[in-house]
């Protein structure tokens, strides 16, 4: 096993999409960057998420999801690589006269964003999917949503990153970040220390363990949600779908990836007490979503 890099102007701890496409943007513009995770790359989150690739329905994020969009469309050819890329769209179904309506004022919100979205009429969605089916009203349409493999993707930026002079290390947990004198000076990882000044936390799940190796308390609970691949069938969207209590994306291989539109698992830890009143106000408004668990994580944690 080599030995770790022993300095670098950044450390980047957590190598999921976010970690890699930052060392990746760092290191083309000069910056020295070690990468560290305790696993392998995009072992969690950026392997097991739906690959949508959305403008969500929130004015004040506009900006910069519109910008996101802009890079999208050039990322494959950017990083040389096969990402999957899809600009076909989505539709958030409206169940009722009423939720058309709400989805309606959203859709004038987010229009006078920039971004390129309008209602459409069953009739008008059906045209883009005719094999669509269930009980719904209408569709909030937003044209430019598309659609990557998250697996491709975060790959292609860890090779990118890499041939940019990116050191990465996988299987290397960051155990602690030292400081001195209020600042950072080094991150200790399981293969040795990094002298650095900046860290970038890119940890997911796992930030707000980041955040206490340097006293900050980032409030952070995790929820499980269930995802499903099927076998390919013959290809009758490239728009993503949400509705009906699910979402739905057609890969180009013909395979569907299928997940409840928001429910999540929340298993209880002695941890999940902390903040209690933070996350309460949330828990209230999607109570009917969330559901909480007493299981192994509760006594895993209590045995600790």
């Amino acid at each position: 096993m080599d030995s770790i890099e022993s300095q670098a102007d950044v450390v980047v701890i957590g190598g999921g999409i976010v970690g890699c496409a930052t060392a990746y943007n760092l290191a083309k513009r000069g910056v020295s960057v070690v990468l560290v995770d305790k696993g392998a790359i995009g072992d969690e989150q950026s392997s097991r998420n739906w690959g949508w690739v959305s403008q969500l329905r929130n004015p004040v994020e506009a900006p910069l999801q519109i910008l996101s969009q802009v890079i999208w469309t050039i990322l494959a050819d950017e990083l040389s690589a096969d990402i999957e890329w899809t600009q076909a769209g989505s539709f958030y179904l409206a169940e009722d006269e009423d939720d058309f309506e709400r989805l309606s004022v959203q859709a004038e919100t987010m229009a006078d964003c920039g971004m390129d979205v309008r209602m459409l009429t069953r009739k008008e969605a059906e045209q883009l999917i005719p094999r669509i089916a269930g009980d719904w009203y209408g569709a909030y349409y937003n044209r430019t949503n598309g659609q990557a493999d998250p697996v491709k993707t975060t790959n292609a930026f860890a090779r990118a990153a890499q041939e940019n002079g990116v050191k990465i290390y996988t299987h290397c947990a960051a155990e602690n970040i030292e400081l001195a004198d209020g600042a950072v000076s080094a991150v200790r990882t399981e293969r040795g220390v990094i002298k650095t000044t900046v860290v970038v936390c890119a940890a997911g799940a796992w930030s707000r363990k980041v955040g206490q190796m340097v006293g900050l308390n980032l409030p952070q609970r995790a929820v499980r949600s269930t995802v499903a691949r099927t076998n390919s069938v013959s290809i009758f969207t490239r728009v993503n779908v949400w509705g009906g209590g699910v979402a739905v994306r057609q890969r180009n291989d013909g395979s569907l990836i299928i997940a409840g539109d928001g429910t999540a698992d929340y298993d209880m830890t002695l941890s999940s007490f902390n903040n209690l009143r933070m996350f309460l106000p949330a828990y209230r408004r999607h109570w009917r979503d969330i559901r909480p668990r007493f299981g192994t994580e509760f006594f895993k944690d209590v045995g600790r």
